[in-house]
């Protein structure tokens, strides 16, 4: 991830962007009801910052009175870290990307429960395990668990979008 995309998305209204868009394609208007807590005007000038950053593509454009309506998505490669990346950062760095990225799990967390939450219906879950690992394993417990995620990244069926957050690190 280059350095400027990377900045760009750690803004939080960013970041629950980008989390809105993986895996699926959305308009500005559709982003606006699913973010509903973030004014309009602002989305769009969020979007429009992803867009020029790289981080989010066209990929669809209709013209809607008057204007042109576009729908977006991210760019995958664009919002990835590296080993690089990763490798390079400095702990200042690590704390604000784990920072960004617990804020918009507890964000997105928050949008669920004003939305009507019914957490044992839902299948809601959320727990600590402690394991002994060493890093190799660790990496390869992520890898594996990422890999098992894979086939359950595309809506089919009666599918409902969830999300899935891992954190490994030692305690």
């Amino acid at each position: 991830m280059g350095i400027n995309a990377l900045e760009t998305v750690l803004h939080p209204v960013r970041l629950r962007i980008v989390h809105a868009l993986l895996d699926r394609e959305m308009t500005s208007r559709q982003l606006a009801a699913e973010l509903d807590d973030v004014p309009q005007a602002s989305l769009y000038r969020h979007v429009g910052r992803l867009a020029e950053a790289g981080v989010l593509r066209v990929t669809r454009e209709e013209p809607v009175r008057g204007g042109t309506q576009r729908t977006y998505t991210v760019v995958e490669s664009a919002v990835t870290l590296g080993p690089d990346d990763f490798g390079g950062a400095s702990p200042d760095d690590h704390q604000r990307y784990f920072a960004a990225f617990a804020g918009a799990l507890v964000a997105g967390f928050d949008k669920y429960l004003r939305d009507g939450a019914a957490p044992v219906r839902d299948g809601v879950a959320y727990q600590q395990v402690p394991i002994w690992a060493t890093p190799a394993e660790a990496r390869e417990l992520s890898a594996a668990v990422t890999e098992l995620l894979q086939p359950l990244r595309t809506g089919k069926g009666k599918r409902r979008r969830s999300t899935f957050a891992m954190v490994v690190h030692p305690s």
